[in-house]
């Protein structure tokens, strides 16, 4: 955005308007979370039913918003968006909630999917899993940059989701999720449900996992999908090459 600077005070020189924070909630499936305000634009990340957001700008009939959950920030249609007062959204962002660990709960005739909050347990079924079990459960759902949801999920927002169920917090990208936890210092000492980091080859963290036991990884790479790991890193047997090379492995299940 484009700015200029008049008697100290910053304006905004394009078509987006700043706007009296207001704040929403997801009361759909899941809601697309785009870089750019339009449709075209790519996806960063979704929505989904009961997210709460703050909305922070205005471009049309889109909006900016922040993410109450991880403070993910984006642009949703404002068709997309549904309103709520200030004090709803702070009762709710402290309330009491549970979350979906199945791939898909039927809620009030919304399909809800995996990492769904819901605020009223008695209306949904929810089973007391593992971690482990829970990551199991999203076996060869596919790949989608991005996504968030049973239809298409990226490798950081399956780690997240899979934490979320077990009540652990996480942010959003893998970047960020490898500054959580402690520090476990050979793959030697590794416990199944520690977080497994890899990097690229300027040695940032492009992607994680989750260890099994035998050696193993769950991981979302083109389908979640479970692949050996060594002290290299992911070995997809079916291509006979190391995928994806190990930076770092954090405890998060205490």
């Amino acid at each position: 955005m484009k700015k200029l600077t008049c008697k100290n005070k910053e304006i905004s020189c394009n078509f987006a308007k700043k706007v009296s924070i207001m704040f929403g909630i997801c009361t759909l499936s899941a809601i697309p979370v785009r870089k750019e305000p339009h449709h075209e634009s790519e996806l960063v990340t979704e929505l989904l039913f009961n997210d709460l957001y703050e909305v922070l700008e205005k471009n049309g009939d889109w909006l900016y918003i922040k993410m109450e959950y991880d403070g993910y920030e984006g642009w949703i249609r404002s068709l997309q968006h549904f309103d709520i007062q200030e004090d709803a959204f702070k009762a709710l962002a402290s309330s009491d909630c549970y979350v979906v660990n199945n791939p898909i709960e039927l809620y009030d005739s919304k399909i809800l999917t995996f990492g769904t909050t819901v605020y009223s347990k008695d209306k949904c079924c929810i089973e007391a899993n593992s971690f482990i079990n829970n990551t199991l459960k999203l076996l060869d759902v596919p790949y989608r940059w991005g996504g968030r949801t049973v239809f298409g999920i990226d490798c950081s927002a399956f780690v997240q989701l899979c934490a979320k169920t077990i009540g652990i917090k996480l942010p959003r990208d893998a970047s960020q999720q490898v500054e959580c936890g402690e520090d476990v210092y050979f793959l030697t000492e590794a416990q199944p449900g520690d977080l497994a980091f890899f990097e690229n080859e300027e040695h940032k963290i492009v992607h994680v996992g989750i260890i099994l036991e035998g050696e193993k990884i769950i991981h979302a790479s083109g389908k979640v999908r479970i692949d050996s790991l060594d002290q290299t890193g992911i070995f997809n047997k079916e291509l006979g090459k190391h995928t994806h090379f190990l930076s770092a492995i954090k405890r998060i299940v205490l």
